[in-house]
């Protein structure tokens, strides 16, 4: 790590630690809050909405293994704002558009005057209906991330048998979407969009839409994986802190042998999946052949291992961890939501299988 990604994963670490207050995250959300608009602000100010833009586009075009350690305290600190979906998914999708597209979009990704997300893995493709002198672009997509709140969406549309990807703004007339707050306190939507087709809000077709596909959601694995990584260490931190202040037949829970046991398993089951993670990152980032697969293995392997170590959690603190204003019981529902982006863990083992079984077919 260089001095300049330690320095950027200090000040992160420094400013979630400082500013990002659990109570006041809490407080956000029962007041409807869909995103901190200061935190936000910071966020930009701080550069982090420019960490894997490219050098050329004014980003400071890191690699996924080079912010791994930031991703993880997004997941530490339960931070809900979209930045990774606005700027290291849909950002990286706009940088493999067009020049055009680049100066038109890029910069407000930078400075966070454009909040973008991204559907599904699964999503049905938007269609383009009617006679080309009046095609209407319609669809329907279910459960988008932070849909609430962004100001853009990345969509994928199939047309004379090809594969593209747009990007609508969500205040054209012609888009609706229904808000709904997630239970990791996040919003998100259901968006119907029937407008008149523009053919400038497509942003890749044909053959590079098939590969910036690959990427994006290959790219959300890794991404998530690294997040859930930080949601093991932080529930961990916590039991650890628990067991150490809370007393039974006067002695502290964390002398009590069975439990360090427990707590062992944990800890190893953490360090396992961010050893998993950082190797995934590192293929990603060099083209690795095996980056695929690598990338596959971890999201199946964080997926499973942090729901046993949130469970794991939960049971040693007992009936506080189920309650809102305690943090335990919030990184277990952040990890639930994150086992179906971007898609469902059963999905990834069966692909991973598929995957393996093909590599070893004569």
């Amino acid at each position: 790590m260089t001095d300049e990604h330690k320095m950027l994963q200090n000040s992160a670490e420094r400013y979630l630690r400082e500013n990002y207050d659990f109570a006041a995250r809490q407080h956000s959300i029962d007041r409807g809050n869909a995103i901190d608009a200061e935190h936000w602000r910071a966020f930009s100010d701080m550069g982090w909405t420019a960490m894997t833009i490219p050098e050329a586009a004014d980003g400071f075009g890191f690699g996924l293994a080079d912010i791994a350690p930031v991703i993880e305290l997004f997941g530490y600190y339960l931070v809900r704002e979209p930045l990774l979906e606005s700027a290291l998914l849909a950002g990286e999708l706009i940088a493999a558009a067009s020049e055009a597209h680049q100066t038109r979009y890029l910069p407000g990704i930078i400075d966070g005057s454009v909040i973008a997300t991204v559907a599904q893995q699964d999503a049905t493709p938007l269609t383009r209906q009617g006679k080309a002198s009046g095609q209407r672009l319609q669809g329907d997509l279910q459960f988008v991330p932070s849909g609430g709140i962004a100001s853009h969406v990345l969509a994928p549309l199939r047309h004379d048998n090809q594969p593209h990807w747009v990007m609508l703004d969500l205040s054209l007339e012609g888009i609706s979407r229904e808000r709904y707050q997630s239970h990791d306190g996040r919003q998100g939507a259901h968006i119907t969009i029937d407008l008149p087709f523009d053919d400038r809000c497509v942003l890749v077709s044909g053959i590079q839409a098939e590969v910036a596909t690959q990427a994006l959601y290959q790219r959300a694995m890794l991404i998530g994986a690294a997040e859930g990584v930080g949601i093991m260490q932080g529930a961990l931190d916590l039991t650890v802190e628990y067991t150490r202040q809370r007393e039974q037949f006067g002695q502290a829970l964390a002398s009590f042998q069975a439990l360090q046991h427990r707590m062992a398993d944990m800890l190893i089951q953490t360090e396992l999946a961010r050893s998993l993670v950082l190797a995934a990152c590192h293929a990603w980032d060099n083209q690795a052949d095996n980056a695929s697969t690598l990338a596959l293995a971890a999201k199946a392997k964080v997926d499973a291992a942090a729901r046993t170590v949130t469970q794991e959690a939960i049971q040693m603190h007992g009936g506080i961890a189920t309650t809102n204003e305690y943090k335990v019981g919030h990184y277990f529902k952040r990890m639930a939501l994150l086992e179906s982006w971007p898609q469902h863990r059963d999905a990834l083992i069966a692909q991973l299988i598929q995957n393996r079984q093909a590599s070893i077919t004569p």
